[in-house]
Order: structure tokens, then C-alpha cells, then sequence
């Protein structure tokens, strides 16, 4: 049994990056889970040639994220001069990275002192408070449970993430997060993002679960309705969805993945290279039910479900392990 104390002996706070950038790529590489971005069109538009088809193959090659927090360990002075020494171990792919990085550090640059007052304002908070307490604030999607025995991440059916496997659990305030908390996880390590400019705790109250917002979100997209439609009728794997839309499976891949990540639909068997997908009926239901009790000023809405099943190879919001969790990585997270 590991109580609270010890776990917040686990947590530290950092401002990271390369964390961050890998991040970024995370998000601009799933624009149907994540949305486009304000920041996108204007990074994507500094990259030379075929950059960007080098850093999403790359990023398909290698995990940024242990990558980054690899580079952090050595200990190199700045962000440019860590690619530079990866550059010259992994030539293309280091090059491609660099080039990103220079096209990402004009955003980034201007937004380093949010991120330290972040850190400052986050470490006060936490002193006080319990470490589990605190942890909860970010999300209903995440708890602490068994007097910190666990942490549960909601992702789809949920993951529980045993405090006795982790080493550390790294919090870092981010300018592209897209949600209130994106977790990913690189062996011992537990790295959660969250954006830099949290709701002050007065306000805190008034923000509508994080899961009803991830819920309607999942729906609005027609899509994700069609894939859906499907599934109500029928357990089906990504390759059938495809052929009956007339659609491409990495484009139906991509829109499962926020479906799974919603709760909305479950991974439910695997027969050889396939995984059929089934339709959570209840959790659809359940999000007319919480955004009406958010409405009219009810609290204690239940956390999303949890449960078994096949598990997500992503980030999260920040997904998996090559991931952790949030294959998104919820998220991060592939």
C-alpha cells in the first residue's frame, strides 16, 4: 500500500521543451481527435519542404516522448544543442526534428515565462494540499484510488496505473494542450500535461466535466456518427467500417480512436489482425443525463467507467505505454 505522502514524493513539476514539442507533434498529427489548432498553420508554415512527412515518420519510428525525457537526462544546455547531438547520431530523422524545433521555438519562446509562473503557481497549490486531492483537480478523468495505492485514468474503459510501478510522475504545464490533462507513460515515468493557464480555483467549479465536453465532442462530427451508426448494429472491425463508408482505414482508425478514448465505443475481441468494436450504448445516454444535471447546477456527476479490455498502444489524453496512457497521450496518447 503506498499512502498519499509518498506519492507526492513521486510528483515534481517541469517546465520541458522537448516535451512539449513532441506534444505538439502528437497533436498536429491527429487533427480529427485534437481539432486544428491556432498554432498550426503558422509552425507548419516555417517547415521546408517535406519536413513535415520526415517528423510524422519519424514520430512513427521512435517514441518522442522517452526521446525527450533521454535528452533532458544528459543534461544539454538548451533544446537546439540536444537535437544537435541527436542529429548527429540519427542523421535524418535528428534533422527533421531540428527543423520542427526551429519552426516551433518562435511560439514557444514567447510563452516561457507563462510556463514558469505555471510551475510557481501549480508547486503552491499543491503544498496545499493532499497529493490526491490535488491530482483530481485537473479532471474527472482521473483518480486516485486505495489511499493512493492507484492512479485511475479514464481512457475509454479506463486504466489503473499502480503507484508501486512508477518512479516519478512528472507534471508539465504546456501551450499545446489541448485538454485539461493529456497523460503519457515511458516505463517508471508518468508524465501528465496540462495547459498553462489553468481556471483559478473560484472558478474552478463552474467548468463542465472534462468527459461530458470529450463525450460531445466525439459526437459532433459526422463521421464518428456514421462509424457509430455502424457499431449500434453490429460488433465490427475498422477494415468493415472502411469498406461500407467508402473511406480509408487510417481515416477510420484515427476517428475510432476518439470514439474509444470518449468511452463511446469498446474494443472487444481481436481475431488475428482484427478488432472488433462495440457500441456503449449506456455512455451515450450518460451524457444526456450529466450535461442536463450540469445545467441546472448538480455535482458528483459519476466519473466515466472503468473496466477491462483490450488495451491502447498509444499517448494520451496523453495516451498508452510506448506509451501510457492517452494513446493520445488521453492522450498523450497514438
Amino acid at each position: 500500500m503506498i499512502n498519499s505522502s509518498s506519492l507526492g514524493e513521486k510528483m515534481s513539476f517541469r517546465c520541458s521543451p522537448l516535451l512539449d514539442m513532441a506534444l505538439s507533434i502528437l497533436i498536429l498529427d491527429n487533427p480529427e481527435r485534437f481539432g486544428r489548432q491556432p498554432w498550426a498553420d503558422a509552425v507548419l508554415s516555417r517547415l521546408p519542404g517535406d519536413t513535415w512527412e520526415q517528423v510524422r515518420r519519424h514520430a512513427e519510428e521512435t517514441d518522442l516522448f522517452a526521446l525527450a525525457l533521454q535528452l533532458e537526462d544528459n543534461a544539454h544546455s538548451s533544446t537546439s544543442d540536444a537535437l544537435t547531438l541527436y542529429r548527429q547520431m540519427h542523421p535524418e530523422g535528428g534533422a527533421a526534428l531540428a527543423a520542427y524545433w526551429e519552426a516551433l521555438a518562435p511560439y514557444l519562446a514567447g510563452r516561457m515565462g507563462l510556463l514558469a509562473a505555471s510551475v510557481q503557481r501549480e508547486q503552491a497549490r499543491l503544498a496545499g494540499m493532499d497529493p490526491a486531492a490535488y491530482l483530481c483537480t485537473f479532471s474527472d478523468r482521473i483518480r486516485v484510488v486505495g489511499d493512493g495505492e492507484a492512479i485511475v485514468l479514464h481512457w475509454g474503459q479506463g486504466m489503473r496505473v499502480p503507484l508501486q510501478d512508477l518512479e516519478q510522475i512528472i507534471l508539465v504545464p504546456s501551450v499545446f494542450c489541448p485538454r485539461r490533462l493529456m497523460f503519457y507513460r515511458v516505463g517508471s515515468v508518468q508524465i501528465f500535461f496540462y495547459p498553462a493557464q489553468r481556471p483559478q480555483e473560484d472558478n474552478a467549479a463552474q467548468e463542465p466535466p472534462e468527459s461530458l465536453l470529450l463525450g460531445f465532442s466525439a459526437l459532433a462530427d459526422a463521421t464518428r456518427l456514421k462509424l457509430l451508426r455502424l457499431i449500434a448494429r453490429e460488433t465490427l472491425p475498422a477494415q468493415e467500417m472502411a469498406r461500407r463508408l467508402q473511406i480509408n482505414e487510417s481515416t477510420v482508425s484515427r476517428h475510432l480512436r476518439l470514439l474509444v478514448e470518449a468511452g463511446l465505443v469498446a474494443r472487444e475481441r481481436r481475431e488475428g489482425k482484427f478488432i472488433y468494436y462495440r457500441y456503449q450504448g449506456g455512455v451515450v445516454a450518460g451524457l444526456a443525463a450529466g450535461v442536463a444535471q450540469y445545467l441546472s447546477g448538480g455535482g458528483d456527476w459519476p466519473a466515466p467507467g472503468t473496466g477491462g479490455g483490450l488495451g491502447d498502444d498509444g499517448l494520451a489524453d496523453l495516451g498508452g505505454q510506448r506509451g501510457a496512457v492517452d494513446p493520445a497521450a488521453g492522450v498523450m496518447a497514438r
